[in-house]
């Protein structure tokens, strides 16, 4: 839906601006310093020992919510700084891109927007802590219900902007519906967890003694800083397209990449919704050692995405080759050859996604290197092909780096750390 009205109530310039915001706002991954992960992948083996209760009050060992409280605490806080320091970055940041741009002045507003869509995504910042700490304790339905509501609510704000022609503002509002949601939703389900975080920042050591306190230098940052750098090192492996398009082919160009892209990434984010699900179930298993269940479980849900992969990929292959050759919203993509290569990356995307969740359950960073070195091949043939040979060289680029770089890599690693790790 929001696709199509993109197509019919945007130019094709204001199409290429509006994914750009999009993917220039990804640039938020470096503010989060892989602590998402972390903070999930911590609380799933606390919560071994723990228990929700009523509205978000935490029972169990004394140890455990000590522990919990401390990483829950200390996260908020760094995303609190990091929201105020997304704004100051990022802003000024996005003033020099776009006005850089090769289609020169556009006949609508960008600066306002763009301000806007920054502020919504430094408030979506500052909620995030709260549903890893859900989302690692196992409530996946609690999580992924929310993740539903705030999509719908968002999309709907959204359309509402684009339908009464209000441009970029759309942005701004899908981010707005998601603050809107997850506030609300903390505010009435979970007002305990809420008041146990504001007692531990602004009156310290009133709930918890201090011999329970997670040591942050000792556990949390040997992990922390791999997943910084791998975290950060993704954004030139998925975000760096349209980028580098609108720089040089640009609005209309990028706009094409950006709406093909869209419909890649729905795919690529219901199959690793059916992964990440599982990863607090994989998380409890680890910490009991129960390695058969955890392998036959995990092969279950990796068979399953690899099959929606496929389908969805066809499907979606099959949609863009049709309306190139009935309708004029088909120009709105890139042509359905290419779009046929970045469908197919994703089908092993999920096979590599589906093994990094494996490994990183395990509260560990093997894919460190791995990321790194395939962030620069594909940073750099993203801007190299994407320069000379534009959308198709984009699309060549990330199938290659990813099928036949990045899946032989992680299946090796995953191999002989899973030998390794499980035989301990």
């Amino acid at each position: 839906m929001s696709l199509l009205l993109i197509a019919v109530r945007f130019s094709k310039e204001q199409q290429g601006y509006y994914f750009t915001f999009s993917s220039l706002l990804g640039l938020q991954i470096f503010f989060e310093l892989g602590l998402l992960f972390v903070i999930a992948q911590f609380a799933s083996h606390e919560f071994v020992h723990l228990r929700w209760c009523d509205r978000g009050r935490i029972e169990g060992d004394p140890v455990a919510i000590g522990r919990f409280t401390d990483l829950l605490t200390n996260t908020t806080i760094w995303f609190g700084i990091a929201a105020l320091l997304l704004v100051i970055g990022l802003v000024p940041a996005g003033f020099y891109f776009f006005g850089q741009a090769k289609s020169g002045a556009v006949d609508f507003s960008w600066h306002l927007p763009w301000i806007l869509a920054v502020v919504g995504t430094a408030l979506n910042l500052l909620v995030t802590p709260f549903f890893a700490v859900i989302m690692g304790s196992g409530d996946v339905v609690t999580v992924n219900h929310r993740e539903m509501v705030g999509g719908i609510t968002s999309s709907f704000l959204a359309w509402l902007v684009i339908g009464g022609h209000g441009g970029l503002y759309a942005v701004f509002a899908a981010t707005l519906g998601n603050v809107f949601v997850s506030w609300s939703y903390l505010i009435r389900q979970k007002p305990e967890l809420l008041r146990l975080v504001w007692r531990e920042i602004f009156l310290p050591g009133s709930a918890n003694k201090k011999e329970a306190a997670l040591s942050w230098w000792g556990e949390v940052w040997p992990i922390q800083w791999r997943m910084a750098i791998s975290s950060g090192s993704s954004y030139f492996i998925f975000q760096l397209f349209n980028p580098i398009l609108f720089h040089y082919h640009g609005a209309v160009v990028a706009g094409q990449m950006g709406m093909t892209l869209t419909a890649a990434s729905v795919l690529l984010g219901v199959c690793s919704t059916m992964i990440n699900a599982k990863s607090p179930e994989f998380g409890k298993l680890i910490a009991v050692r129960d390695w058969d269940t955890l392998d036959r479980r995990f092969s279950r849900v990796l068979y399953q995405s690899i099959g929606m992969a496929v389908m969805g990929a066809l499907c979606g292959w099959g949609a863009i080759w049709y309306l190139q050759g009935h309708h004029q919203v088909g120009e709105r993509f890139i042509p359905a050859s290419y779009a046929a290569v970045l469908l197919a990356t994703v089908c092993v995307q999920i096979v590599n996604s589906a093994f990094a969740v494996y490994l990183r359950a395990h509260k560990r960073e093997p894919l460190m290197v791995m990321t790194i070195l395939s962030s620069i091949f594909q940073g750099a043939a993203t801007w190299l092909f994407g320069m000379y040979y534009s959308t198709l060289g984009v699309a060549v680029a990330y199938f290659s780096v990813t099928t036949f770089f990045i899946f032989p890599y992680i299946f090796i690693v995953w191999k002989r750390c899973r030998s390794k790790w499980h035989a301990a």
